[in-house]
């Protein structure tokens, strides 16, 4: 007797012909040892946990269902995804924030000019309050140039504090860095969510194929029971035992049926489509695939998470940045804050006193450097300052130590539910060629005369709930290897899964 699980094809074939997430640039990792190679089941083992397609043709999806494989879902998500685009803008305001702390000391340019009227009593330099009518213009570079005094804004000026100017860059480089690595981070884990929700998709769909050879094993059985009820054979008692079976199972096709509409509206969620878009994936087998060995070492995962890891990145960057706030905080008070003008510009003016209100526009040029050393507070404003940088430090050392806690966990985890869904596929294949072997007994000795229909009903549910439960140690398989692939740094899409 064939397999009567039916295969749901995962859509896989797209990964391999080459699909590439689009990810911000971030530093790039060492590179990691060559992963150990897979290890391939043994025959039976493959024979026990392959779910192969049943012999009657699946049902007809809905008209109004999308279809999507893996690899479509991975390319939208990429692209269509909020919490990866808001990720990836972050990283562009970051690198706006470089581009204005490596310009700190590129002057500006004013241009403008200033037109100036008094009337009235005017108190000069010696005391003497007079009546005095003054007038000034002034067109040009930069702006506010009364009597001799220079412009208020210079055509040209530079202002900043030195230390602000060297130190600004080597911060704003390491927040560039921690951005593009978090939103590294956030598109892994993105994809994590799109893999898995797209594998609930896939099982949910594949349960109600289950179910449905299921419902139609126990019609059959229901029938021959009432044949036989009706020629005196059986009892009727138990043509209605056999056919409430058969209405449990239609219940469980139900309930399966809104599972597989939560499943994709999930996945709609995640790729940023209409919620009420139905989606369903091609069809095909469902199978254990690796991406990671589940054999592999421990300790060799975690080593190359830790050199992967953009979360390892972010925090390394982030402990960079606060040391460099803390030197730029210790050098404050030492180094002086700058201003730099010139300005150049018509200027014409008069008075009472000289007998015009203007004379003709000439030239006239500025120029004045300023260098202010400011201590903050008497010090403690500074000393302030500088304790603050430190206590950032320790606190990026300390999230730096949580973050490589958390993915040595993460990887721990992950590997041992990879682990232990393998072992879960070896003893559910097992108990799926038990069961198929009782069932095709069974049937034989019925289709013999040698017993009733009704006594088939347990080795047929029994068959039904280990398809059931090959089906949901293979989808826990394959969501535990999608997991351990990002926990060891990688993203899902760039590495096609092997069988």
């Amino acid at each position: 007797m064939t397999r009567l699980l039916p295969r749901r094809w995962l859509g896989l074939a797209a990964l391999a012909a080459g699909y590439q997430t689009v990810e911000p640039p971030r530093p790039a990792p060492v590179p990691a040892p060559a992963p150990q190679a897979a290890v391939v089941p043994s025959p039976a083992v493959v024979q026990a946990s392959a779910v192969e397609a049943p012999e009657p043709p699946a049902p007809t999806p809905a008209a109004d269902a999308s279809p999507i494989d893996l690899g479509v879902a991975l390319r939208l998500a990429g692209v269509e995804n909020p919490a990866i685009n808001l990720a990836r803008e972050v990283v562009v305001e970051a690198l706006a924030d470089q581009l204005a702390a490596r310009s700190l000391l590129l002057p500006s340019v004013n241009v403008g000019g200033n037109l100036r009227l008094h009337r009235g009593a005017f108190l000069s330099a010696a005391g003497f309050n007079r009546e005095v009518n003054l007038q000034s213009l002034y067109l040009g570079g930069g702006a506010g140039a009364i009597g001799t005094s220079s412009p208020v804004a210079p055509g040209v000026r530079l202002f900043a504090h030195l230390g602000d100017a060297a130190y600004e860059p080597l911060a704003a480089k390491q927040r560039v860095a921690v951005r593009t690595s978090e939103a590294a981070a956030v598109q892994n884990n993105t994809l994590l969510r799109v893999a898995a929700s797209y594998l609930a998709l896939v099982g949910a769909e594949a349960r109600i194929d289950v179910l449905r050879r299921g419902e139609r094993d126990f019609a059959e059985i229901a029938r021959l029971t009432r044949v036989h009820a009706k020629a005196g054979q059986g009892r009727e008692a138990d043509a209605n035992r056999a056919e409430s079976h058969v209405e449990l199972v239609r219940r469980e096709v139900a309930r399966a049926e809104e599972d597989v509409a939560v499943a994709s509206a999930q996945l709609c969620g995640l790729l940023n489509l209409d919620p009420a878009t139905r989606l369903r994936t091609p069809g095909g087998a469902v199978q254990p695939f690796r991406l990671v060995p589940e054999d592999s070492d421990a300790e060799v995962l975690i080593a190359t998470a830790l050199r992967s890891r953009p979360e390892v990145f972010a925090r390394s960057a982030e402990i960079a940045e606060a040391q460099v706030r803390g030197r730029q905080e210790s050098v404050r008070p030492w180094l002086p804050t700058v201003s730099v003008g010139y300005s150049y510009g018509q200027f014409s003016g008069g008075s009472t006193f000289v007998g015009s209100d203007y004379k003709g526009l000439s030239g006239r040029n500025d120029f004045d450097v300023l260098a202010v050393w400011t201590v903050q507070n008497l010090g403690f404003g500074n000393r302030a300052r500088v304790h603050t940088a430190d206590a950032r430090v320790g606190a990026a050392i300390e999230g730096y130590d949580l973050a490589t806690n958390t993915i040595r966990r993460e990887v721990a985890e992950a590997l041992a539910d990879a682990r232990a869904a393998a072992e879960q596929i070896k003893t559910t294949g097992a108990s799926l060629v038990a069961a198929e072997e009782g069932f095709k007994l069974e049937m034989d000795r019925i289709g013999q005369a040698l017993g009733r229909p009704i006594e088939i009903l347990d080795s047929t549910r029994q068959l039904l709930d280990t398809r059931q439960e090959v089906l949901r140690a293979v989808i826990a398989f394959d969501v535990a290897q999608f997991r351990l692939f990002v926990a060891t740094g990688s993203t899902p899409g760039t590495v096609a899964p092997q069988p």
